[in-house]
């Protein structure tokens, strides 16, 4: 799996449904990614344990990076720190680097 665009995430996943959080790298601020589905990959009839478990994994997998890629529209990447920040943790107005987190900009 890609590592998480922001330092701490969750995994709220159950059996039948994927939805992951990610959370701001200063303030904790959460994002929480829309329940997706889980469709068995379009199988009607899975009876195979072992099959169902590697369909779901699979879905698992591409729920998380789907969700992993969508974060990065709702943090702010600081270019100085590396941190991913939520828009109130981010200093638009520091011009020099196009935007740094608060942590940067108060250095």
């Amino acid at each position: 799996m890609t590592k998480s665009y922001t330092e701490k995430t969750t995994d709220h996943s159950d059996s039948g449904h994927f939805s992951f959080s990610f959370y701001c790298d200063k303030c904790g601020k959460e994002w929480r990614s829309p329940n997706q589905d889980f469709t068995g990959m379009g199988s009607t009839a899975v009876e195979n344990k072992e099959a169902l478990r590697l369909l779901w994994a699979e879905e698992h997998r591409l729920a998380y990076e789907a969700a992993n890629y969508e974060a990065r529209g709702y943090f702010n990447g600081c270019p100085v720190c590396g941190k991913h920040v939520c828009d109130a943790c981010f200093d638009i107005a520091e011009i020099e680097h196009g935007g740094v987190c608060k942590d940067c900009s108060n250095k």
